[in-house]
């Protein structure tokens, strides 16, 4: 070997080793003998191999020199008495009168080895060990701790000189993963580290879990010192918080539900990609996610209704937080959603900290409660409110007149003759006339007023803030349009009139119908005196317009 080379040697080698001279005397040492020894690298320079070895064991080395070519020896290190270190040296054959002596440390059997490590050891859960794969491919334990026996159900004395016995009692399915996973440490000199699951004699599996540190040696082997722990219970905890996850997971894929997380005090939030997408993006576009992507995507009539959601349940006057709201599409429409969630963590102090939920797209919902409501609401024929909702609408205003002193008035519109243009041209032309009628009340009404067909052919309007002058105005502009305009059904152009009754509400009225039966009798007047006409209420002597036509 060049000097170059035995230098390399040396500073690598973490085993006592040295280079020896014709006479045996020691040319060189690393740094591990010389602190076995507790003596400097120059002191031990020039002295005889054999002076370092405990005296009952020189004789033994001296035979060992004699030798010209390769030989091992055993022998301990220190003066008589002290055991602290028992070595296997490996001796080189001579070349240039020089040889080298490589020192293996024996590793002492459990019960022989430091009472600290032992004590430590015995109240560590798992298993550390000595590992060591021999050149050969054979491999053993030259220690282990005190807890082997109970982790892997074999005495310590199987494992010590070949390991065949515990390999043999791993799950056949993880075997060729564990073996693999050694010669990839091996290989590159880099941690190990594996779980895997241990076939014990009495039939049960257990989950383990081993990491450790690799060292190539001097002589080739491979010596491992790691650490073996059971993580039965954690793995079963993880394998049901992994179900669990699943479950989850196909929930919200199920309902198709936006999934999200808020750290209420830093305002970061974790979405998923379904939450993005309901919202016409990708979740990469919006990341990173705050409350204030959310906060600027919401409606703007509909943020306060979401903070005192928020505030409420802050406050534990809500178990959850829950609220419908719009957001912005990124298609420029608006989104309905329903959001619902709760807060998993608070502060000492009671403070929300940290909040999940879902968001489920609704707008089919609304859509169809919509379309209800309109049926509820709307007459199918005209597309106007229909008598429920009118006089819904009426006693709301009646509340505001009483309260307030908001005046509104009430028009009743009956089509003239109407029953002339069924017998005459059909249902259908009937229909039509009705139809047409109520687009000229519809053009005539402020968005504020209530248009609504309350019978066959009679219709009413709730005009908000409106006295009876107001009233007979508009009447009387409605019922000129009426006259004027000419229904086309066919070959047919149909003509026709109405009659109109107003009242205004009073302030001592007992009940937002009394306006109506006001109306009513208004009505009644106009076409006893000739139809085509407006008459209100309040200018109709005493008894005129009770009796029907």
């Amino acid at each position: 070997m060049s000097e170059i080379d035995v230098a390399a040697l040396l500073a690598k080698s973490s085993d006592p080793t040295c280079v020896l001279g014709a006479e045996d005397e020691i040319l060189e040492v690393n740094r591990a003998l010389a602190d076995a020894l507790g003596q400097s690298a120059d002191s031990l320079r020039g002295q005889a191999f054999v002076s370092l070895l405990a005296p009952e064991d020189r004789e033994a080395g001296r035979a060992a020199l004699v030798a010209a070519g390769a030989v091992s020896l055993r022998a301990r290190l220190g003066a008589a008495g002290d055991a602290c270190l028992e070595v296997t040296w490996r001796l080189t054959p001579r070349l240039d009168g020089q040889r080298l002596c490589l020192g293996q440390p024996v590793i002492a059997a459990p019960q022989a080895i430091d009472p600290l490590l032992g004590q430590l050891a015995r109240h560590v859960p798992g298993v550390i060990y000595q590992y060591r794969i021999r050149p050969d491919g054979s491999s053993h334990f030259p220690y282990v701790s005190a807890r082997f026996e109970e982790l892997f159900d074999l005495p310590a004395a199987a494992v010590r000189d070949d390991a065949a016995s515990l390999f043999a009692r791993a799950h056949p399915e993880d075997l060729p993963r564990i073996v693999e996973s050694i010669d990839q440490a091996a290989r590159a000199l880099t941690p190990w580290h594996c779980r895997y699951r241990y076939c014990r004699p009495d039939g049960r599996v257990r989950w383990h879990e081993g990491n450790a540190t690799l060292e190539r040696q001097a002589d080739g082997s491979l010596l491992c010192h790691g650490y073996i722990t059971d993580i039965t219970a954690r793995h079963e905890l993880e394998a049901a918080l992994e179900e669990e996850r699943l479950r989850l997971s196909n929930i919200l894929e199920g309902t198709h539900a936006g999934a999200w997380e808020w750290d209420v005090v830093t305002g970061e939030m974790h979405v998923n990609a379904r939450w993005a997408e309901m919202l016409g993006h990708a979740l990469a576009e919006l990341e990173p996610v705050s409350f204030a992507t959310f906060e600027e995507r919401v409606h703007p009539e509909d943020m306060a209704q979401v903070r005192r959601r928020l505030e409420a349940h802050f406050s534990g006057a809500r178990d959850f937080y829950e609220v419908e709201l719009r957001m912005h599409h990124r298609d420029g429409h608006w989104v309905w959603v329903l959001a619902h969630g709760k807060v998993f963590r608070w502060s000492e102090q009671g403070r929300p900290l940290m909040m999940a939920g879902i968001h489920q797209e609704i707008g089919d919902r609304k859509d169809a409660e919509a379309a209800l409501k309109r049926l509820a609401t709307t007459d199918p024929l005209t597309g106007l409110w229909n008598r429920r909702h009118f006089l819904q609408q009426l006693g709301q205003a009646f509340d505001r007149c009483q309260r307030y002193g908001r005046i509104s008035s009430v028009i009743l519109v009956d089509i003239d003759h109407f029953k002339r243009i069924n017998d005459s041209h059909g249902h259908e032309a009937g229909d039509r006339v009705i139809q047409c009628t109520a687009e000229v009340l519809s053009a005539w009404c402020r968005h504020l007023d209530v248009p609504a067909r309350i019978g066959g052919e009679e219709f009413a309007l709730l005009l908000t803030d409106t006295d009876e002058r107001g009233a007979h105005a508009l009447a009387e502009r409605i019922r000129h349009a009426l006259q004027a305009m000419a229904v086309t059904y066919g070959d047919a152009s149909l003509h026709l009139t109405a009659s109109l009754g107003i009242a205004a509400m009073g302030v001592g009225d007992r009940h937002h119908e009394d306006c109506m039966r006001q109306a009513d009798r208004a009505l009644y007047a106009a076409k006893n005196g000739g139809r085509n006409r407006v008459e209100v209420a309040s200018a109709l002597p005493s008894g005129v317009g009770l009796e029907h036509p």
